[in-house]
């Protein structure tokens, strides 16, 4: 994997959540509102892209993950903790679970862990799934990772 600035790192993201999408975030077709507490739950990546920049065209970063990178877990919980694991496939070595935290405040997630801080922004939101954006301040290099509710 490139770079998962933490999330891989330590994203993310929970066993609790909604089947299907609605307004009401229960059941139906609609869309859920993002919040502290929809958001929480077990996800996988399950896309990730990367741009040099913002006029650049995005380049499927996803294709480059190794197959047991694919399933890793990522574990966004109500206490303010985000943990990631290993999946079913393991790799070799198997990596170790790690711990941060999280804050959500509107649209930005931000993830601590000691004395660093990640600054992501949630840029879509659906009841089983979220898009994750980073934009790396040295380059302003962008990385997108879709993440699905497993």
């Amino acid at each position: 994997m490139k770079k998962l600035p933490l999330f891989a790192i330590a994203l993310a993201f929970l066993a609790t959540g909604c089947k299907k999408e609605s307004a009401s975030g229960s059941g139906g077709s609609g869309t859920c509102t993002l919040s502290k507490t929809s958001l929480p739950g077990v996800y996988v990546i399950t896309a990730a892209t990367y741009q040099v920049d913002a006029q650049s065209a995005p380049e499927d970063e996803f294709a480059l993950y190794d197959a047991c990178e694919k399933d890793d877990l990522f574990t966004i919980k109500n206490d303010g903790t985000l943990t990631t694991s290993e999946g079913a496939t393991s790799c070799t070595p198997p990596s170790d679970p790690s711990s941060s935290n999280w804050v959500l405040n509107g649209s930005n997630f931000i993830i601590t862990d000691g004395a660093t801080e990640d600054p992501y922004t949630i840029s879509e939101f659906k009841c089983n799934s979220f898009k994750l954006k980073y934009v790396d301040a040295t380059d302003n290099s962008i990385y997108i990772y879709t993440f699905t509710r497993k």
